[in-house]
């Protein structure tokens, strides 16, 4: 999993935007104490749940010239003691991605990913 020095307050995460994923993502967010559920429709949008906010995003987000749909079946699999898989973009992801959003602090944030290349 890759964080930032700069804080940021918010995890983002990156989601297929299918109707059966939007419906496990919708159980998932009511079960962490999300009390206004987003519109699962659009391409981003923001959530909060007890210690968490963020932007929920699909590969229809304008990611420039990128396709990030392949990162999903890519993505890095952790798992915690009990077993529960937790899936991230793998670090080349994360730094196109970063890199095709084109914002001045996403390029900051793909610079410090960077040095986390072996």
């Amino acid at each position: 999993m890759h964080g930032s020095a700069e804080l940021t307050g918010d995890l983002d995460l990156l989601w297929d935007g299918t109707p059966a994923e939007a419906h496990a993502l919708r159980e998932a967010l009511t079960a962490t104490g999300c009390a206004n559920l987003p519109d699962l429709s659009r391409p981003q949008v923001d959530y909060q749940v007890m210690g968490a906010s963020g932007d929920l995003c699909t590969p229809d987000l304008p990611w420039g010239d990128m396709d990030v749909a392949p990162c999903l079946a890519r993505a890095v699999n952790a798992h915690d003691p009990a077993g529960f898989a937790i899936l991230y973009a793998d670090l080349d992801d994360l730094i196109l991605m970063r890199r095709s959003l084109g914002r001045p602090k996403d390029h900051r944030r793909a610079d410090e990913l960077e040095v986390l290349r072996p």
